[in-house]
């Protein structure tokens, strides 16, 4: 039987070829590396910002109450206006201190009246002392007479000037500049010396205060880390405001003091904040949040997010390419977060190199070529 040469000569070629593409495409997956993106572990000096919250706070408050008792006659201020210091607020009835101070002039009037008769008297007792016409008992009794009519002069000096001053108090003057409250009273009402309720209340709100609460062990780690030198601070800590909807303030501020003491019922410092309030925004009693940027970590090494995996477990770790191309994994410790980047504390040296791309393909011992970013910023977008 003769066989068709050229029946079989096409497939059997094809089928050469074939075994040909399959030999040389096999020694290429085997050998072959993934590419995987790389970010490579630098350096940065890292901003500390402590996120708080807190309330504002007037930076001047003074509760406006009457220091005689009478009939109110006039309010003369407007509610909700910016009053100065020594302005007049209210006028209380003044006919009775009038009538008192009066009083304490027609007494002091007869005071000075009597002081005179009984100075004359004195001196005549005493001249006629030293020719013995009187004996030493009338003279001292008229010296006696004179000093207590000197003394009933200071006494109605002193009760005319307290009446002036009570004349004085019933008209009330602002004791500082700053925002105006509504009254608590109106004209005709009786206000008392003394009362327990402030006719009304004055703010000083530009610049205010905001209080905020730290940790005592975010504090305590804070000043530990300066004193220690790995957190560097320069002047006092500025301080963004942001409002409880995510808003931020436009104007900055700084942090004027720290208590040196902790709250006994909440474990928190107050660190209170100082803030221009030009256009009275921020109203007192208002919540708010402070970020407060405590100083920088110099020199410190940094990974992108991305870069950081975690276990279920909460262990973080990242993959890492080896010297010889190979994937390593590496159990790693971060702390503080800064933008998209997190600065390490243990596991990853300056210049690792941590893969960012194909986590799910790769697995540890595995060959791979790294992909480098022309720079790392260009990584961390």
């Amino acid at each position: 039987m003769l066989f068709d040469v050229k029946k079989y000569l096409l497939p059997s070629a094809v089928l050469a070829a074939l075994t040909l593409v399959g030999c040389g495409d096999q020694p290429q997956q085997q050998g072959g590396a993934l590419p995987v993106d790389v970010y490579v572990v630098t350096t940065e000096n890292v901003p500390v910002i402590s996120h708080l919250t807190g309330r504002a706070n007037p930076t001047r408050k003074a509760e406006v109450r009457p220091q005689v008792t009478g009939i109110l006659q006039k309010r003369l201020f407007e509610e909700g206006s910016v009053v100065q210091q020594g302005q007049q607020l209210y006028q209380i009835d003044p006919s009775v201190y009038e009538a008192n101070v009066k009083s304490a002039e027609a007494n002091l009037a007869s005071a000075k009246a009597t002081l005179h008769s009984t100075q004359l008297r004195a001196e005549r007792y005493r001249h006629l002392l030293d020719q013995k016409a009187v004996s030493k008992q009338d003279y001292d009794d008229a010296q006696a007479a004179y000093l207590n009519a000197k003394a009933s002069v200071q006494a109605a000096e002193a009760n005319l000037k307290k009446a002036n001053i009570d004349l004085g108090y019933t008209k009330v003057y602002a004791p500082i500049t700053g925002t105006i409250n509504r009254s608590t009273v109106t004209e005709g009402a009786l206000v008392s010396a003394g009362q327990a309720n402030a006719l009304t209340t004055i703010q000083q709100l530009d610049p205010i205060y905001v209080d905020l609460g730290q940790t005592a062990e975010e504090h305590i780690a804070l000043r530990k880390s300066l004193t220690e030198g790995k957190l560097l601070n320069e002047g006092k800590a500025k301080v963004d405001i942001y409002f409880s909807d995510g808003s931020a303030y436009d104007k900055q501020g700084e942090i004027e003091f720290t208590e040196v003491s902790v709250d006994e019922s909440t474990g928190m410092v107050n660190l209170r904040a100082i803030v221009p309030n030009p256009d009275n925004i921020i109203l007192p009693g208002i919540f708010l949040r402070g970020d407060i940027n405590q100083g920088s970590i110099p020199n410190a090494p940094v990974v992108i997010a991305n870069g950081a995996q975690r276990e279920p477990n909460g262990l973080t770790y990242a993959y890492v390419v080896n010297d010889k191309g190979l994937v390593e994994r590496r159990d790693i410790k971060l702390s503080i977060e800064y933008g998209n980047l997190y600065v390490v504390s243990s596991g990853l040296k300056v210049g690792d190199k941590v893969i960012v791309s194909n986590i799910q393909k790769i697995r540890p011992g595995m060959p791979v070529t790294p992909i480098l970013p022309k720079d790392n910023a260009q990584a961390a977008k």
